[in-house]
């Protein structure tokens, strides 16, 4: 297949998604190039093996039920404060030796102390946005009513 845009123009057929033009061309692609028409057989094979899969999604209610429960309230709560205090202490742990320990070079410090005074500048920034814009948030108001 030589032409790039062909196999975009592939799928568009295979979807009878295109205008006349596009699709004489690709119908005249597939009788002359039979790399292309073994690509287009294998395409529209896996279409029709995935078109009889169904998505079992939850409904609002369901997940409103979901959320409204003790346990799963308190295991995503349970699991974002042992990730802080995780992360917290082996943050510490790094300070620690990092300030301490006598092997890093003063520009290596520099440069670590640079990064994690940035990355807490942005996380504050972040924060403060969300605070702001929280009250006005169309998505938030109707998920978490």
């Amino acid at each position: 297949m030589s032409d790039p845009d062909l196999r975009v123009l592939l799928m568009g057929y295979l979807d009878g998604e295109l205008e006349a033009a596009d699709r004489t061309r690709v119908e005249r692609a597939l009788a002359s190039d039979p790399d292309l028409k073994r690509e287009y057989e294998e395409m529209r094979k896996l279409k029709e093996l995935t078109a009889g899969f169904a998505v079992d999604e939850r409904s609002d209610a369901e997940l409103e039920m979901f959320w409204t429960g003790v346990y799963n309230r308190m295991e995503r709560h349970t699991a974002w404060m042992l990730l802080l205090f995780g992360f917290t202490g082996v943050v510490a742990a790094g300070a620690y030796l990092f300030f301490t320990h006598p092997w890093p070079h003063w520009s290596v410090k520099l440069a670590g102390a640079c990064g994690l005074v940035g990355t807490l500048l942005l996380l504050w920034s972040v924060w403060r946005e969300r605070c702001r814009v929280l009250p006005h948030d169309r998505y938030h108001r109707e998920v978490h009513r």
